[in-house]
């Protein structure tokens, strides 16, 4: 939240536009990407909404609860970008893995994609931060895929949100 020069005030949410920010940073072509994300809730949702921004051309979500997949898979279809659907947790001929879910926070957690289906030629993200490397990218690591984590995420949206606050025409917009 900020307050606007007007002063009326003026609030966003940046986590999904930062979590993209840093895959692309990092090496993720996602215009015209096909994506496997992996966690339908809060933080899903909102990377979800971001990467059909970004130009995803198709997106899979698979979350646990398959009922949150499809409600998360409905509501960002009327974005009218990109194809939507729900599907299992097999990145097979996609080109970008992401994790948005807390698999990683423990050590003794499953991955939330199984690293023998990861191949070279995908790039994978994990939102998880201050835990190191985790098991998922240690594992895309191992086959030679290009990685972003929650760190650098947490870097791009600090980024962000300076330039929220500083937003010279903050007032300017309805």
């Amino acid at each position: 939240m900020r307050r606007n020069a007007d002063g009326r005030w003026h609030g966003d949410m940046l986590d999904g536009l930062a979590f993209v920010k840093a895959q692309i940073d990092h090496g993720a072509c996602v215009n015209d990407g096909r994506a496997l994300l992996i966690g339908a809730g809060a933080a899903g949702s909102a990377i979800a909404i971001a990467l059909l921004e970004a130009g995803v051309r198709e997106l899979i979500i698979h979350d646990a609860d398959v009922s949150r997949s499809i409600h998360l898979s409905e509501r960002v279809a009327n974005l009218g970008r990109g194809r939507v659907r729900v599907g299992p947790a097999d990145p097979a001929g996609c080109t970008m893995v992401f994790n948005a879910t807390p698999m990683g926070l423990a050590d003794d957690d499953p991955l939330p994609v199984s690293g023998d289906l990861l191949d070279s030629s995908m790039f994978v993200g994990d939102v998880i931060a201050g835990h190191g490397v985790t098991p998922l990218l240690r594992a895309a690591q191992s086959v030679g895929c290009k990685t972003a984590n929650g760190v650098q995420m947490v870097e791009a949206v600090q980024e962000m949100m300076l330039d929220f606050f500083l937003d010279p025409k903050a007032g300017t917009s309805v």
